[in-house]
């Protein structure tokens, strides 16, 4: 294994496009928790000008809420990271990479574990970012914390990282199938943005909610923060067991799907 990540970490350092990506991810996904909260203020603020009632300030950042709803926000952004991790594989075929570690002695087998172990790594330093920043501004609005406070709502960050795993194994099967950056970001925007919605819209009932992508969003439902009080709205404040094994399911059934590509295809 360690042999595994000490090749793709040597890949990653001569990868231009991958610094870039996740250079921008932390840039915008920084600047969007710390800025976020005084938008939203901004926005109740004058609107309860008119209102006839007075609306309070909204925090989205206090102790144990500040999990669920750091995680939910992030969600929006996996889409970079899906991105990056497609740029990552295609240039393996772009390169010819993958038949040169498969000529030097790496079995197709093992060149598929070396990427999912990238994409741990990823989803891991991804996940430790979302937590430094809400320590960070958990501890910037929160008057007093205690352990059981800092640790509440602590499972949505597990569900975080399960759900930017099977999203970028989800990119790692388009890139694996189109071995084309471009083809595999065309198919999975519009996949994402209008062919899972669409087939969402069609299916009946809740049918929707066991799509690939669908069912990865619902690991992490809207958060009952102080402002979807206001509307009267509820959502779901726990991350349901069915959603996690259906994630793992698909995430299994995509990495059988890319063994059999590799075992297939001629490199």
């Amino acid at each position: 294994m360690i042999r595994l990540i000490k090749i793709e970490f040597k890949k990653i350092l001569n990868n231009q496009v991958f610094w870039v990506l996740a250079a921008l991810y932390v840039l915008i996904i920084t600047s969007t928790f710390f800025g976020v909260q005084t938008f939203i203020n901004d926005v109740v603020k004058d609107a309860g000008r008119s209102a006839p009632i007075p609306v309070t300030k909204i925090s989205l950042y206090n102790f144990p809420d500040i999990w669920h709803n750091l995680t939910f926000l992030a969600g929006f952004l996996k889409m970079l990271l899906g991105l990056l991790v497609i740029f990552f594989i295609t240039n393996e075929y772009s390169y010819r990479t993958l038949r040169q570690n498969i000529i030097t002695g790496l079995s197709r087998r093992e060149f598929l574990i070396s990427k999912l172990l990238s994409i741990g790594i990823i989803s891991l330093c991804a996940t430790f970012l979302l937590f430094i920043i809400g320590v960070i501004l958990g501890f910037m609005n929160t008057e007093e914390v205690t352990l059981a406070m800092f640790f509440g709502n602590f499972e949505f960050i597990a569900a975080y990282f399960l759900e930017l795993t099977a999203f970028m194994i989800f990119a790692l099967l388009l890139g694996f199938l189109t071995k084309r950056a471009a083809f595999a970001i065309g198919l999975l925007a519009l996949y994402y943005y209008i062919i899972e919605n669409w087939l969402n819209y069609k299916l009946p009932d809740d049918w929707g909610d066991f799509l690939p992508l669908q069912a990865v969003a619902n690991l992490i439902d809207i958060p009952n923060t102080q402002l979807m009080k206001l509307f009267g709205l509820n959502f779901r404040e726990y991350i349901a067991v069915l959603d996690v094994v259906v994630v793992s399911g698909y995430s299994l059934t995509f990495i059988y799907l890319m063994y059999l590509i590799l075992r297939k295809r001629d490199m």
